[in-house]
């Protein structure tokens, strides 16, 4: 398991680093930033086991980016899904990169957004912290330039001796500035 987080860890980073020199230019000239609160509805048993709802926060920086596979924008996101109860705690942290493939809506200014993203998922329940690889397909309503209504799924790698996974819903508000 380790060795396979760090190649990933390693080839990750690599790609990263080309990526950012190459287009750092273009990737950063018309960006915005994205506030996200809301629940997190954890799909697996172990981590439901401590709260069927937790709190969701996250941050998104988006950009034009590369059209990858004719993707209108590039996401930069860190989001936070963490539950307090009952002399418990948890939080699952997600940082990932994501293609957005967008269609407007008639002629007004909101969008429907489609992503899809990969990245580190970093699990802390009630053991020690646990990295693992993970991805994201997700939804996004966009009412206008500022607000808009995300809904993703994540999907990660087993942890712990049980074999669970980070798996679940996370439903946000969102407000760009």
């Amino acid at each position: 398991m380790m060795k396979r987080w760090l190649r990933w860890s390693v080839l990750s980073a690599a790609l990263a680093l080309c990526f950012a020199s190459s287009h750092a230019q273009t990737m950063f000239d018309d960006g915005s930033l994205r506030l996200r609160l809301g629940a997190y509805f954890p799909t697996e048993d172990e981590l439901r086991d401590f709260n069927n709802t937790w709190f969701a926060i996250g941050l998104t920086y988006q950009t034009a980016g590369i059209p990858f596979f004719g993707g209108s924008a590039t996401e930069l996101s860190a989001d936070l899904f963490t539950h307090q109860t009952g002399g418990s705690r948890g939080a699952v942290t997600a940082l990932l990169a994501s293609q957005v493939y967008e269609q407007p809506i008639g002629e007004t200014d909101s969008l429907l957004q489609f992503r899809i993203g990969i990245g580190l998922f970093v699990v802390d329940t009630t053991g020690p912290s646990e990295n693992l690889f993970g991805g994201r397909v997700g939804l996004t309503f966009r009412f206008n330039s500022t607000y808009s209504v995300e809904l993703n799924y994540d999907i990660t790698d087993r942890f712990g001796p049980t074999g669970a996974r980070a798996n679940g819903f996370s439903l946000t508000i969102g407000y760009q500035f």
